[in-house]
Parts: structure tokens; C-alpha cells; sequence
């Protein structure tokens, strides 16, 4: 697939794209984290100056994102929208009545406290999907403590399923001589858990600082790293 990585998860494969999406082409999903669709519409709503701009780039990489995958399952790990509702909301509710053929499932996060109701737009707690279970929120998950997930909670009340998560924004840092260094997005996995770099234009990147195999985002291009 044009610009995108494998990585395998048993026998199934996940296809890792630089706009930060996963696609499984056997239950032909997608899977998209933390878009926090209105975040510039909330900033600018508190006096924030915030350009219009980053709303328009996400709506487009929407968009491309979903065209890429006919009729596909479009699954939102959360944070699918960033607090209460505004004008901005409503360009995604028009984009999904344009993608008519696709359905949509949003595994609701902490930022997702006022979702607009749609008929098209299916709202979980969770979602078990095959061998994945998606939730937005890895188990154990500290900011406070900068404790990304507790694997051991997760081996024991998840022994059977993978997990596909969002919330923690991971990315990578690399480091070049002297004080150079280059911070980017980045998808994590392990054996039991995976979780997706935020798709969304208006956040950051986040180094977990624990060990797994790291997929970085740089320039339209996917990099394994380390």
C-alpha cells in the first residue's frame, strides 16, 4: 500500500500510514486516533488566537483518509472532538453524510463530554473487533505519574485480545550530533497493546519512554525505528 508500513500482530497485519491511520484490510477498518476535531474553534472561543487554517488541513485529511478505503469501518479511538460543540463540529457530520458507503464507530474519550448526535455516528465505550479490543484510554494510564499504560493489569484482565488505543499522543525523538534532535509523531506497539499517534494537526507528540517497537512519522513517510 502507497506509503505505508506493515506490522504484524499475530497472523494479522496492520498497514501504518503517515497521516498517522492504521487500516486492517481484512475487516477492511480503519482505525483513527485523537482528531480533537474543534480544538482551534475552542481556543478562539476563549480569546485564544488560533488560526482557521488548522481546521481546514483536518477536514481534508479526513476526507483523504476516508476516500482512501471504500465502504471501509471508520473506527475513532477517542477524542474524536475536543470538549463542548461548535461550528466546527458540524463539518464532520456533513463529511460522513458524504461517505455515505462507510460507517463510523466512535470509542468515546475523556475530550468526547458533548458528542452531537447522528444516526450514522455509533458511540462505545469500547469495541471488541476480532482479535482487538479498542478503547481510548490504555489501562493504568497516568499523566500525572507519566505512566503510559500498567502492562500487567492488561496481561491479566486482557489475556485474549490486543489492544488498540489512543489518548497518550505518542511520538519519538531522534538524536543527531551535538544538540541536534528531531521530534515526530509516532505509532507504539507491544506484544499486548498498540496505540496510535494523534491524527489530529492542533497536538503533540509525547515520548512513552518505554520499550516497544516505534514507528515514526516524518515528511509523509513512515520510519521504523527502534
Amino acid at each position: 500500500m502507497l506509503g505505508a508500513i506493515a506490522h504484524s500482530i499475530g497472523v494479522h497485519t496492520l498497514w501504518l500510514y503517515p497521516d498517522g491511520t492504521a487500516y486492517w484490510p481484512e475487516e477492511n477498518t480503519l482505525f483513527i486516533a485523537d482528531v480533537h476535531l474543534g480544538k482551534s474553534g475552542h481556543f478562539r472561543a476563549f480569546g485564544i488566537p488560533t488560526p482557521k487554517g488548522i481546521h481546514t488541513h483536518a477536514m481534508r485529511l479526513l476526507r483523504n483518509a476516508f476516500a482512501r478505503h471504500d465502504a471501509a469501518q471508520i473506527t475513532f479511538l477517542g477524542d474524536l472532538f475536543h470538549n463542548l460543540q461548535n461550528t466546527e463540529t458540524q463539518d464532520l457530520l456533513d463529511l460522513i453524510e458524504e461517505f455515505d458507503e462507510h460507517s463510523f464507530v466512535l470509542v468515546k474519550g475523556n475530550h468526547d463530554v458533548d458528542v452531537p448526535e447522528h444516526s450514522a455516528l455509533k458511540v462505545v465505550d469500547q469495541l471488541a473487533v476480532g482479535p482487538f479490543l479498542c478503547l481510548h484510554e490504555p489501562p493504568g494510564s497516568n499523566f500525572d505519574q507519566n505512566i503510559p499504560f500498567d502492562l500487567e493489569h492488561i496481561q491479566s484482565e486482557h489475556p485474549a485480545s490486543f489492544l488498540l488505543c489512543g489518548h497518550l499522543h505518542p511520538g519519538a525523538t531522534l538524536r543527531g550530533k551535538g544538540r541536534g534532535r528531531i521530534k515526530m509523531k509516532a505509532f507504539f506497539f507491544n506484544n499486548h497493546l498498540g496505540v496510535l499517534p494523534a491524527f489530529g494537526p492542533f497536538t503533540g507528540a509525547h515520548a512513552l519512554q518505554v520499550e516497544g517497537q516505534y514507528y515514526g512519522i516524518a515528511e509523509g513517510r513512515i520510519l521504523a525505528l527502534f
